[in-house]
């Protein structure tokens, strides 16, 4: 089953802040910049690397991109159950889990499924089912997705509670969030629950190698930390992408 979107208006990127690194690069490699606005984008829009996949996520109206439900994803209050019966009992049934952890189906009553993985909805809802009807078919799949509250700290472009649906990772938030700011490490990126970093993430992984095994999926109150920015290297002249790249304390340039 596809999980839906929660509904956000249009948000313009804020204008791109080059920091004083970045600057003295570009200065090196020659920019105008009385026409760096019209070569967004261009080998001589020299910024830091992965800049542009960052923030040209942020005009999406619905950054959280509709994705398959897993099975082992754990219904909880807010989500919305879509049940289909057919055979003995002919039913559509749109019922949202209520704070109990409750759902209530006509002729049937209210029952828990609050706590159950996805893949075991069919049988416990059958169950509850049998004991009112007889030979029925059903089918169930999940509407809208409950949000969750995740914080995001530090060197954020817009820190501060953002609310994304239940099966949204770090790359939503920092997507949502705007990623980080020009003091920001694309580098360290902390997922923290209940006082403890449980997972840290390198935004390199995604942006070079296409990796995601690193990104965890968030839960409601979790913060999501970006750490100041490391050293930073700037490549120009014969290379195919000019940039500013970040360091990580373990790494170190050499050129061949």
């Amino acid at each position: 089953a596809a999980a839906t979107t929660l509904p956000r208006p249009a948000v313009e990127p804020p204008p791109y802040q080059f920091d004083d690194f970045e600057r003295y690069v570009r200065r090196l490699a020659g920019v105008d910049e009385s026409r760096a606005s019209a070569m967004n984008g261009s080998p001589q829009d020299i910024r830091r690397f992965g800049s542009e996949v960052i923030l040209g996520s942020v005009t999406m109206a619905a950054p959280d991109q509709a994705a398959l439900v897993p099975a082992d994803y754990i219904v909880s209050t807010g989500d919305e159950l879509q049940i289909t019966l057919w055979g003995s009992v002919d039913a559509d049934v749109r019922a949202t889990v209520d704070r109990t952890g409750r759902i209530s189906v006509p002729r049937v009553g209210s029952f828990m499924v609050a706590g159950t993985r996805y893949a075991e909805l069919p049988d416990v809802i059958g169950r509850r089912v049998g004991q009112v009807f007889k030979n029925f078919q059903l089918s169930v799949s999940l509407g809208q997705l409950r949000s969750v509250r995740v914080y995001v700290t530090g060197f954020a472009r817009r820190p501060g509670a953002h609310y994304v649906t239940s099966l949204s990772t770090i790359v939503n938030v920092l997507m949502r969030s705007g990623g980080p700011s020009a003091a920001g490490s694309y580098r360290k990126i902390e997922l923290r629950r209940g006082g403890q970093t449980i997972a840290t993430f390198d935004l390199y992984d995604l942006l070079m190698k296409g990796d995601r095994s690193a990104d965890r999926v968030v839960q409601a109150e979790d913060v999501i930390h970006i750490g100041p920015v490391g050293p930073q290297v700037g490549l120009i002249g014969s290379v195919n992408k000019p940039a500013v790249f970040e360091l990580k304390p373990s790494e170190s340039l050499r050129i061949c």
